[in-house]
């Protein structure tokens, strides 16, 4: 059977779980080859073994230049070309304005704005040759994040504009690029940093609860979003900053309930 993504080749970064993991499965669900990549390898040769034939794992850590480099490489070798970078590696650790330091300042946005350019810089080639797409995952935090995610909101802040620009550079290449800024999500880095922060094990239940759909967003419903943007389905526009979050996004954070059910 024919997908949406069948004959593609796709690199998604952070794909050892997680969203990235989902956009990975739903990537070869729709025909492509897939180059996974993280820092994990148990987890992630355990998922390139799962997903089957024309799935690659890569050992990456994109704080790293030469992994940014590898990675990309290692596609071009596998695969002969790259036609889809997904760019969902993050780190969201938490600091505030008292307490983060040089090191840590340095870390996020190595891995959350250095290496998508860098990864962007590498395969730029291919994606022109191929009318390649770019999906950078962002955040709705871009706006304003509560005041551990300082830094963190800083990154996707860098990272939305980035994009922007990519695309405009890129545009007459028919290279398109997005940056899909994500609300609360389930993930599983999500409950281990909620775990971190000395959080019950229930928490974002029933956190979610109070969300207009009775829970957070999913991962495999972002990754459906991906697999749309990279389709031939979204050729007619680029250079978009998408925000899935279930109410309208702004720095005043989500709206009380009224009390009026619709």
């Amino acid at each position: 059977m024919r997908g949406q993504l069948a004959g593609k080749v796709a690199v998604v970064t952070g794909s050892t779980q997680g969203l990235g993991a989902a956009v990975a499965q739903l990537c070869v669900r729709e025909g492509a080859r897939v180059v996974i990549s993280g820092r994990q390898r148990d987890k992630g040769e355990r998922l390139a073994r799962k997903l089957g034939k024309g799935v690659v794992y890569q050992e990456s850590d994109l704080t790293r230049v030469e992994d940014c480099r590898r990675l990309v490489d290692r596609a071009l070798s596998e695969f002969g070309g790259i036609d889809l970078l997904v760019n969902s590696a993050v780190d969201s650790s938490r600091a505030t304005v008292d307490d983060f330091t040089p090191e840590f300042f340095d870390r996020l946005f190595a891995l959350n704005v250095r290496a998508p350019l860098l990864l962007a810089q590498r395969a730029v080639a291919s994606l022109r040759k191929r009318k390649g797409a770019i999906i950078n995952i962002g955040s709705v935090n871009h706006y304003m994040g509560e005041p551990r995610l300082l830094v963190y909101a800083a990154t996707k802040g860098a990272l939305q504009t980035a994009s922007r620009n990519l695309a405009h550079y890129l545009k007459f290449d028919r290279v398109r690029v997005y940056c899909l800024n994500v609300g609360w999500m389930d993930s599983e880095g999500e409950r281990t940093m909620m775990k971190k922060l000395g959080l019950p094990g229930d928490f974002l239940d029933k956190e979610g609860r109070k969300w207009p759909l009775g829970r957070i967003l999913k991962p495999t419903e972002v990754a459906e979003v991906c697999v749309f943007l990279a389709s031939a389905k979204a050729a007619p526009f680029s250079g978009q900053v998408i925000e899935l979050e279930q109410f309208p996004t702004g720095p005043l954070g989500p709206p009380q309930r009224t009390g009026v059910t619709q």
